[in-house]
C-alpha cells in the first residue's frame, strides 16, 4: 500500500490556514537562560499571538528545549484553525542569518 503526502506552501497567515498542522521553528535559549525562554523562528509571530504570548512557555512545560531535531506537538484547542502546532527544534539561533538549509531540511 502506498501513502501519498502533499506539501503546500502559502503566503497566508498561518493562524488562519485550514490545514492538519502548522509547523513552526523553535531555537534553544542562549547560555544561562531559562528553558522557558525559547525563541520562535521567523514566521511564527501570528501563531504566538493566537496563544496570547504563552506559546513558548507552554512548549517549555511540554519539555521543548529547541534542540536541533527535537519535535514537540501541541493541541491548539481552537487558538488557530489547525488542530495541532508542531514545534521543531532548530538549535541555537544563528547570529545575523537564517538557520542553515541543512538544519531546516532535517
Amino acid at each position: 500500500m502506498t501513502t501519498s503526502i502533499a506539501l503546500s506552501l502559502f503566503d497566508t497567515d498561518p493562524a488562519e490556514l485550514a490545514v492538519d498542522a502548522v509547523v513552526i521553528g523553535v531555537h534553544s535559549p542562549g547560555e544561562g537562560a531559562d528553558s522557558s525562554d525559547l525563541l520562535l523562528a521567523s514566521g511564527a509571530e501570528s501563531i504566538a499571538a493566537a496563544f496570547d504570548g504563552k506559546l513558548t512557555a507552554t512548549l517549555a512545560l511540554l519539555g521543548a528545549t529547541g534542540s536541533a531535531g527535537e519535535v514537540t506537538k501541541l493541541a491548539t484547542l481552537g487558538a488557530v484553525t489547525a488542530p495541532i502546532v508542531v514545534a521543531v527544534g532548530l538549535g541555537a539561533e544563528p547570529t545575523g542569518a537564517a538557520p542553515a538549509a541543512e538544519t531546516l531540511r532535517r
